[in-house]
């Protein structure tokens, strides 16, 4: 059965009228928590059953969660097997970041997982939350289509980056995240993210994939970076991990107390 109807993802929608986007990782499984960054203002927040500690039903509820604050809720999934991805993008998952993409053949499969025929090869189901509940034929403005989910890939290992053209040459292809960490650790470069072997890494991945049309992310963790990383011309930045922005923000809080409980001591 042939899907019908098309809602354009918001995510596509911004990247093409030129706005960067920021975005933030998620390993914290909380609807409350993906509801309040969604009301901060992110654009999206990648759910990661890669790292994170996600399972279906709570990546479920976060979706929704975080659908519903206006922030494009997106999974990292733990590999790319179809029948972990189905059930996410029928969940309303507006897309998937697929990590350990190894070559072109990887990248061409991943996408056909995310697909339905002709182009791929992912099961059809329309009573499921993407489409409400109902037939697309009834609910027009249905996301069943495969216009609708975002794609992006990881490049983190040297044979996708030396693939990199042909990754980037599939059109459903939406864009890559750029994997220094783990590319740090392949290249020798014992988890330095600012080695120069990295540096070279991420200014010739992001060259070729602006030379195709297609969006680029990079992780970045402070104003500095966040415009280094918008000049070098990078447009899907995110910042950090909601762990370390929380324990970031609370550690300063008891640092502050602390310099100023040891302040008012000292004058007695």
């Amino acid at each position: 059965m042939k899907p019908t109807g098309s809602s354009l993802n918001p995510l596509k929608a911004k990247i093409a009228a030129g706005q960067p986007l920021l975005g933030i990782w998620s390993i914290l499984p909380s609807p409350a928590l993906a509801e309040l960054l969604g009301f901060a203002g992110f654009d999206f927040q990648i759910l990661d059953m890669e790292h994170g500690t996600y399972q279906l039903g709570s990546a479920a509820d976060s979706i929704r969660a975080a659908e519903g604050a206006g922030c494009s809720p997106l999974v990292r999934v733990p590999g790319r097997d179809p029948f972990t991805i189905q059930p996410l993008l029928d969940a309303g998952a507006h897309g998937v970041v697929i990590p350990q993409v190894r070559s072109a053949m990887d990248a061409r499969e991943i996408v056909a997982n995310m697909l339905f025929a002709p182009e791929g090869a992912r099961g059809y189901n329309p009573f499921t939350r993407v489409s409400r509940y109902c037939p697309p034929a009834i609910l027009p403005e249905g996301r069943l289509d495969n216009s609708f989910p975002f794609i992006s890939l990881i490049i983190e290992t040297e044979n996708a980056f030396r693939e990199l053209d042909e990754i980037l040459s599939i059109s459903r292809i939406d864009g890559i995240y750029l994997g220094v960490y783990d590319m740090s650790i392949a290249l020798g470069c014992g988890g330095d993210v600012r080695h120069p072997r990295i540096q070279q890494f991420v200014e010739k991945a992001i060259n070729e994939t602006r030379l195709f049309k297609k969006s680029v992310g990079l992780m970045v963790r402070s104003d500095h970076e966040i415009r280094l990383a918008l000049e070098a011309g990078a447009d899907f930045l995110v910042f950090g991990v909601d762990s370390l922005l929380f324990h970031s923000a609370a550690a300063d809080v008891v640092r502050a107390f602390r310099d100023l409980a040891g302040a008012q001591r000292g004058t007695h």
